[in-house]
Formats: C-alpha cells, structure tokens, sequence
C-alpha cells in the first residue's frame, strides 16, 4: 500500500510540473550486444569504379547492398572510404563506413566495446568501429576482393648472350608469380610454377639440341589469391636453337625429389627456383625436421624446401617468417604477432611449454591477462569464458580489472558479477 501511495505521489508530481513521461522511459535500454551486417556488390569486375553510394538497398540483398536484417537497429547511411572515381584491380577489397542507429533508442542502446568479436560482416570483412552515444555505431569494414583474370605478360624472349636465359615483361595489374614452362620442340621439358621473377636460366635443362622455347602465364601464388585471381592466357616466346657441342652438362637442375643438385663446393644456405635449401658438406639436406641455424629455428619439408607462414608439426601450429622483408626469412616467430588485422600469440619460452607454438586460452603476459579462443586469435572486448563474462581492451586485448566498463562494473579477478 505505501509503494501505491508513493508511486501516486510521483505521478502527482510530475503533473504539476507540466511533464509528461511515460513508464517505459524509466526503464534501462536493452543492450545492443552484438552486430550482423549483409553486404554485396553486384557485378563489379576489374576496371570498373565503384557504385554510388546512393545505389546501395539497405532492407534487401539484391543488387548493391548493405542491410542488417535485425529489428533493434538499422543502416542509416552508406559512405565509400575508397576513391569511388578510382578503378577497381583484381583483388582490390572497397572500404565502406557504415552508420547504424538503434531502431528506438528508448528500448535498445550501443553500449561497450564492438570489434571483430561481435561484429560479423556477411560479405566482407571487419576493420573497425566506434560509438556515438547509445544510439549510434560507425562500422567500417572491406568487401570481398574483386574477381576476374590476370593479365598476361606482353613480351617474352631469350636473352641475347649465351643459351636458356629466359626473360618476359612484368605483369603491372598481376600478382607478380608466373608459370614457365620449358619445350623442346612440342615436348614439355622444365616446369617452373609459382615464380616471384621476370627471368629464368633454363640452360640446365637443355641437355640436348634442338628447338627450344618457353611459356609463360600469370597466375595467383597465394591461398587467398586463388579465390579472386584466375590464371592468364599463355606468352609464348621465340625460338632458340642449341647444337650438339652447346648442350648442357645437367649441372644447376633440381633432382626428381626437389631439391638442386649443385656441385660439391655448394653448402649451407643455398637457393634454386625460389626455394631454400639447406645442405651439409656430405652433400646431404636437412629434410622433415627442425633446424637450429645461427640461433633461429627453421622448419624443412622432405624435400628438404625450407618451409614459410602457418605451419602444423605434431598437432602444434607455428608461424615461420615469410618475408625477408620483415625479419629473417623462415625463421620461426616468437611473441605477439599480427596478422589480417588479428593478433596471436607464439610462446617465446624456451623452458616452458614448447618455444614457438601457438597458445591458445588464458595467457599471462607483463603481469597482464589476455584470452585467445581455439584458433589462437587474441580476443576484444566483451568475452564469456567458461560461463564468466570478461572484458579485453580493443586493440590492446589485456583483461579489464577493478574498473567499470561501460557502467558495468569487473572485480579484481575480471569478473562482472551481475
């Protein structure tokens, strides 16, 4: 009866005031706790620009598109983030802003952190997002690459001096790897696939004389390039012809197994066709097994080819630098790493654990918690682990404690307790 009596009192209240409000705005907002977006572009080949952002449907998935298909919040407004005048290339991935809004911001609100963790984007990829108040949230992310098929190089021909070098013009809108191969009249002698070059010295393959040419074609050299790139028409070259006292020895060509027969005096480090090697003075190779050479680990295959990026030996996942460019080539790395805009985490001990792998879960490092889940990708923002509910700091993934995060408060060991 008092409860009554007060909540009278307060409508009584309000009236003299002059205010309406109703009940419902008494009431907290639901939270917005995660995000679905559908995106699509129709049609859109190599060449092309963009389509206006006035083209975009944003309530069906047809044509141009980008809807949520959810009843708490919806697109408001599309915004190309890359030049809508620029042409499109085979691979290129258009970055789009997208403006959502709560569909009643009295009902639903965005509150916390969004990222790749709770933001899923049907037809593209996540980059990034940031809030403006409760009712709005800002989502930028990449469509799919751009598909279609490689151009072919223009010109290619032996070089003038000596036998079998050789040479093709360089691919501008390719992927920069070319397959060659090597004919003897209409015989195929030599394969070379997958080459990062313009120039290769088929001599060691001219073993006796006859009419030699060669092919070339561009064609993707990566996993994710083979879902977006399609091989090129074949370059054929000129022909070139090597008599009987010209023919080459065999010497330099790569045996049946893979590796390069060299001659004696080639040892340590040694590269053919692109491909490292590592061979000791007996002229044997360091195959199927982990090496430790001047202070790195590298890993080979049986062929003896040293192995590059994600590798799995003994159900265990490592990463092996696959650029000179950013470190030592092959080698494995230890630590954080980023990669696609995700982080990981490769276990730096060389006394606990095993040196290098990928640790997935719980991990403690600089006196800091972090979570990775079974694919090793470092989580953001909110997380439920083991029926618990934690919070990651985007961006920097360390576990929040004894703060509030969004006016929910975590206790000391990370916990919000409802």
């Amino acid at each position: 009866m008092k409860h009554v009596t007060r909540l009278m009192a307060l409508a009584s209240l309000i009236t003299l005031m002059g205010v309406s409000v109703p009940f419902e705005a008494l009431a907290a907002a639901k939270t917005i706790t995660s995000v679905t977006i559908n995106a699509g572009l129709e049609d859109l080949t190599p060449g092309e620009t963009l389509p206006s952002e006035t083209s975009f449907k944003t309530t069906e998935g047809t044509g141009n598109y980008v809807y949520t298909n959810n009843n708490r919040y919806e697109v408001s407004d599309v915004e190309w983030l890359t030049s809508d005048t620029k042409e499109m290339k085979i691979g290129s991935e258009p970055k789009m802003k997208v403006t959502l809004h709560a569909s009643d911001s009295s009902e639903y609100a965005f509150k916390g952190g969004y990222q790749a963790s709770n933001v899923s984007i049907k037809g593209g990829t996540y980059v990034s997002s940031n809030r403006s108040g409760t009712d709005t949230l800002y989502v930028t992310f990449t469509f799919k690459p751009i598909k279609g098929t490689y151009e072919s190089p223009e010109e290619a021909d032996w070089r003038d001096s000596g036998y079998g070098n050789a040479r093709w013009s360089s691919v501008k809108e390719g992927s920069g790897a070319y397959d060659v191969y090597l004919y003897r009249g209409s015989s195929i002698i030599k394969k070379v696939e997958k080459l990062k070059a313009t120039a290769y010295n088929f001599y060691p393959y001219m073993t006796k004389a006859g009419t030699y040419t060669f092919k070339v074609r561009t064609v993707p050299s990566t996993e994710k390039e083979q879902k977006y790139g399609k091989n090129s028409d074949w370059t054929e070259s000129g022909e070139i012809y090597v008599p009987q006292e010209k023919v080459s020895d065999g010497r330099g060509q790569e045996s049946g197994n893979g590796t390069p027969v060299l001659s004696g005096q080639d040892v340590g480090w040694i590269k053919s066709a692109d491909i490292w090697y590592y061979r000791y003075p007996d002229g044997s190779y360091h195959k199927n097994s982990w090496a430790s050479i001047n202070g790195n680990w590298y890993l080979f295959d049986s062929n003896g080819a040293m192995l590059t990026g994600w590798q799995q030996k003994n159900s265990i996942w490592y990463y092996l630098n696959p650029s000179s460019t950013t470190g030592t080539e092959g080698a494995m790395v230890k630590g954080w790493i980023k990669l696609n805009n995700v982080w990981y985490y490769l276990n730096p001990s060389t006394t606990t654990g095993t040196e290098g792998a990928m640790i997935t879960g719980w991990i403690n490092h600089n006196n800091k918690w972090y979570y990775t889940e079974n694919g090793g990708v470092m989580q953001e923002g909110w997380k439920q682990v083991n029926g618990k509910w934690y919070y990651f700091y985007p961006g920097e993934g360390s576990m929040a404690v004894n703060t509030t995060i969004g006016g929910f408060p975590v206790d000391g060991n990370g916990v919000w307790n409802k």
